[in-house]
């Protein structure tokens, strides 16, 4: 499954991401507390899919404070260019709240020069979290759970999946080699 089919997922839809309420509203959101009206200045953290139609409208902002900064998406990936062997623990919506962040500093006129760095800094994220991630099939196609806990939604989507096809393309070489007369 690709990031993109990914992206169009329950997963991600219902992921929750920090909003501010910037203007009263009379919308009825779901949260943990039962059913709420929106008032301006509160803090909350709503699905993809519930905070989406109320950003477009007006009454939500992303919250800058609860995303990631600029100097935090910096510190991953220098800490991931330090150790090789493997990836330290992101939570499972960092690329989600990674993009947001971005998406922050592109409309700020002040920042927008930062997102083009943040962007580099988070392919440079995906591609070293890569490079790991296929090292540790190469050395054990067996799923591990320790390892996937370390990972994002969207790379252990991607492990389990190169674990499964690597395992069995083994098993079925092991199997060719060993049954002997491959004319017969």
């Amino acid at each position: 499954m690709v990031a993109s089919e990914l992206s169009k997922t329950l997963v991600i839809v219902d992921a929750q991401i920090p909003v501010v309420v910037v203007s009263d509203a009379k919308v009825p959101v779901k949260t943990s507390s039962g059913e709420q009206l929106l008032r301006r200045g509160a803090r909350l953290d709503l699905s993809l899919r519930e905070a989406l139609p109320l950003i477009k409208k007006g009454v939500l902002t992303l919250d800058p404070e609860r995303l990631y900064s600029w100097q935090e998406l910096n510190k991953i990936r220098w800490i991931e260019s330090r150790d090789l062997s493997a990836p330290q623990q992101l939570a499972g919506d960092f690329y989600l709240k990674a993009r947001l962040t971005v998406q922050l500093l592109e409309k700020s006129s002040e920042e927008s020069k930062k997102a083009d760095v943040a962007k580099t800094m988070l392919v440079d994220i995906v591609r070293l979290r890569l490079q790991k991630i296929l090292r540790a099939v190469l050395v054990n196609p067996e799923f591990s759970r320790d390892f996937a806990e370390r990972l994002t939604i969207e790379e252990r989507a991607l492990y389990a999946h190169l674990c499964k096809v690597v395992s069995d393309w083994y098993s079925s070489m092991k199997q060719f080699l060993e049954r002997g007369d491959p004319l017969g």
